[in-house]
C-alpha cells in the first residue's frame, strides 16, 4: 500500500511537468498558455497563504484563550464549530457542482496495472486534504491545539489535536465519497446534465429561502415580550435550542470532545472520539463502495439514438456571409445542448428577479432604496447582461477549446479565418440574447414600471459591450485555447485562467461608457430617457466601426494557430 501510493505521488508529480513542458507538436505560444495556465493557481495560492497565515494565529489565540479562560470556552468552541460546519457544506456543494474534480477518468490504464483498487481510493481520499478549504481549516485546528498547549493544557492539547485530525478525516471521506457518487451519475450523460441544471437551480433557489424567513425583515418589537429586542446572545441558550439529531454532526462530535477535555471528563471525552472515529469509518466504507461502483461501471450507460433525418439548413444570418452564418449556427447549437449554455439562458433572469422580490422586504432606509431601485425593470435587465457576460465566458473566451473534434470539421470546411472568427462571434451573441430574451421577461414580471427608452437602451448597451470586447475574445481565444467539457459547471467547463482573470475586469469596463452615457444625460438633461438612448446608440455606431477592422485583424491569431487549436480542442 506504501508503495502504491508513493508510486502515485511521483505519477502526479511527472503529470504536472509534463503539462507544464508539453509535447514536441505544441508551439512556442502553446507552451506559454501552458505556463501562464499554472502561473495562475500558483498567484491564487499566493493570496491564500495570506487566509492561511490569519487562520493560524486565530486558532492559536483560541486556544490559548481556552486554555487560561481568558473568554469563555463554549464561545471560542462555538466558533469552531461553525467552520467545520460551514466546511461541511462547502465539501458537499464542491463535489456535486465540480464532478470533474476527481481523477477517475483517468484511471483506464491505471486499472491493468498491478495496483490494489483500495490504494487507488486511498490516494483520492488523501488528496482531498490538500483542497485549499480544508488545508485553511486544518492550519486553524492545529494552531487550537498548539495554543492549548502553550497555555498550560498539554492533555487538552493532544486531545485537541486528535480530535482535529479525525475531523480532517470525516471531511477527505465526506469529499470523496460525494465526488464518487457524482462521478457515478455523471457516467450518463443524460442523467448528468438534468442532475446538474436541477442542482445548479436548487442551490440558488434555497440559497435565498433564510432571507424569507429571516427575522431581520420584521423591524417591530415584539408585544408584550420588550426584553427580547435587544436580549444578549447566549451559548449556552444556543446549544440547548439544538435538535437532537445535530450531536451527530462532525461539528458537534468535536465541540463535544473539546468541551469534555476542558472539563476533565475522561467518559465525556472518550465518547466524542469514539463518535468521530465512527463517523470516519462509516464515510471512508461508504467512499470506498461508491469508488469500486464507479471504476467497475462503463464510461457511458445512455444509449444513441438513430438520427432517422437530416436537419434542415439553418436559415442564413444577416451582416455575414454563408460560411460564418453555419459557423455561428453550429456555435449556438452547441452552447444551447451543453449545460454551461442551458445555465446561461435559463438561470440569470429568474434568480435576479427572485433577488428583486427580496430586496422589496428589507426594513427601514435600506428597504425604501432597495425597494425603489427594484421597482424599475430596467435595472433588474442591466444587471441581467452583467450576469450574462460573465457566464458566457466559457464561450467566448475560448471560442475554439469547447468544440472538441467540431472544430477539425470546422478548419477542414472551406472557412476563412476572417469567416471563422466572425461565425463564432455571432454564435456567441446569439446565445447571449436568448439569454437576455428570458431576463426581459423575469424583469417584466417583477418589475414593469420605466421608459421603454430605457429598456431599448439596455440592449443597445448590451451589443455596444459586446462588439467592444469581441476582438479581445478572438485574440484571447486563438492565444490561450484550452479544452472544455461544457457538460460540466465545474472547472473542467472553464476557459484558461488567464483570459478568464482578464475577462473579469474587461467586462466592467465596457459596461462603464455605457453607464457614464446614461448617467450624464439623466444629470445633464433632466432624466430625458430618449437622449439616453440615442447617446448609448451613437457609441454602440461608433464602437462597433472600431471593432469590425479590430475582429478582422484578430482572425490572423487563428490562421497562425490552426494546427495547435484542433490539438488543442482534442484534448492531445
Amino acid at each position: 500500500m506504501i508503495r502504491a501510493l508513493r508510486a502515485m505521488g511521483w505519477l502526479r508529480w511527472r503529470l504536472l511537468l509534463n503539462t507544464l513542458r508539453g509535447g514536441r507538436r505544441r508551439d512556442a505560444m502553446e507552451r506559454v498558455s501552458r505556463a501562464m495556465a499554472l502561473m495562475v493557481p500558483f498567484i491564487m495560492a499566493a493570496l491564500f497563504v495570506g487566509s492561511t497565515a490569519v487562520m493560524t494565529v486565530a486558532g492559536f489565540l483560541g486556544g490559548q484563550a481556552v486554555a487560561d479562560a481568558s473568554i469563555y470556552p463554549p464561545t471560542i468552541i462555538l466558533i469552531a464549530r461553525g467552520a467545520i460546519s460551514v466546511l461541511c457544506v462547502v465539501v458537499i456543494m464542491l463535489a456535486a457542482g465540480a464532478p470533474g474534480q476527481t481523477t477517475l477518468s483517468r484511471y483506464t490504464r491505471l486499472l491493468v496495472m498491478p495496483i490494489p483498487r483500495q490504494a487507488l481510493h486511498l490516494v483520492e481520499v488523501v488528496s482531498n486534504l490538500a483542497d485549499p478549504w480544508q488545508v485553511l481549516l486544518a492550519a486553524g485546528l492545529v494552531a487550537f491545539s498548539a495554543g492549548m498547549l502553550v497555555g498550560g493544557e498539554p492533555l487538552a492539547a493532544a486531545i485537541a489535536l486528535l480530535a482535529g485530525a479525525l475531523v480532517m478525516g470525516v471531511l477527505a471521506s465526506l469529499s470523496a465519497a460525494f465526488s464518487f457518487l457524482v462521478a457515478w451519475l455523471f457516467r450518463s450523460r443524460r442523467r448528468g446534465e438534468l442532475f446538474t441544471l436541477i442542482f445548479v437551480m436548487a442551490l440558488s433557489g434555497l440559497s435565498l429561502i433564510p432571507a424569507f424567513l429571516s427575522k431581520s425583515f420584521d423591524s417591530t418589537p415584539r408585544e408584550g415580550r420588550p426584553e427580547e429586542v435587544n436580549r444578549p446572545f447566549s451559548v449556552d441558550e444556543f446549544n440547548a435550542s439544538l435538535p437532537a439529531w445535530s450531536r451527530v454532526l462532525p461539528s458537534e462530535a468535536y465541540g463535544l470532545t473539546i468541551n469534555q477535555a476542558v472539563a476533565g471528563r475522561p467518559a465525556g471525552i472518550a465518547a466524542g472520539l469514539l463518535l468521530l472515529v465512527g463517523q470516519v469509518g462509516l464515510l471512508f466504507l461508504a467512499s470506498s463502495a461508491v469508488h469500486s461502483r464507479v471504476i467497475q461501471s462503463l464510461e457511458g450507460d445512455g444509449r444513441r439514438r438513430k438520427q432517422k433525418e437530416i436537419a434542415a439548413s439553418a436559415p442564413r444570418l444577416p451582416f455575414v456571409g454563408a460560411a460564418a452564418s453555419a459557423v455561428a449556427w453550429a456555435q449556438y447549437r452547441t452552447a444551447i445542448r451543453s449545460v454551461r449554455g442551458r445555465l446561461i439562458v435559463l438561470f440569470p433572469g429568474p434568480l435576479l428577479a427572485l433577488m428583486m422580490v427580496i430586496f422589496r422586504q428589507l426594513p427601514g432606509d435600506e428597504g425604501r432604496w432597495a425597494a425603489s431601485a427594484a421597482g424599475q425593470g430596467y435595472l433588474l435587465l442591466g444587471a441581467g447582461v452583467i450576469f450574462g457576460f460573465y457566464s458566457m465566458q466559457a464561450f467566448t473566451m475560448n471560442m475554439f477549446g469547447s468544440d472538441r473534434s467540431g472544430l477539425t470539421l470546422q478548419l477542414l470546411a472551406p472557412v476563412s479565418d476572417r469567416h471563422l472568427a466572425w461565425g463564432k462571434v455571432y454564435g456567441c451573441w446569439l446565445v447571449l440574447c436568448a439569454g437576455l430574451v428570458v431576463t426581459f421577461a423575469a424583469s417584466v414580471a417583477v418589475a414593469p414600471s420605466g421608459s421603454p427608452y430605457y429598456w431599448l437602451a439596455v440592449f443597445v448597451a448590451a451589443f455596444a459591450m459586446y462588439m467592444s470586447l469581441s476582438p479581445i475574445t478572438v485574440w484571447l481565444s486563438a492565444l490561450f485555447p484550452q479544452a472544455s467539457d461544457l457538460s460540466k459547471t465545474g472547472s473542467g467547463g472553464n476557459p484558461h485562467p488567464l483570459p478568464m482573470f482578464v475577462g473579469t475586469f474587461l467586462v466592467m469596463l465596457a459596461a462603464l461608457p455605457n453607464a457614464l452615457i446614461i448617467l450624464i444625460v439623466d444629470v445633464w438633461w433632466k432624466q430625458q430617457p430618449i437622449l439616453s438612448l440615442a447617446g448609448v446608440t451613437i457609441w454602440a455606431i461608433v464602437i462597433s466601426a472600431i471593432a469590425i477592422p479590430l475582429v478582422n485583424l484578430s482572425s490572423r491569431a487563428v490562421g497562425a494557430r490552426r494546427e495547435n487549436l484542433a490539438l488543442v480542442a482534442q484534448g492531445k
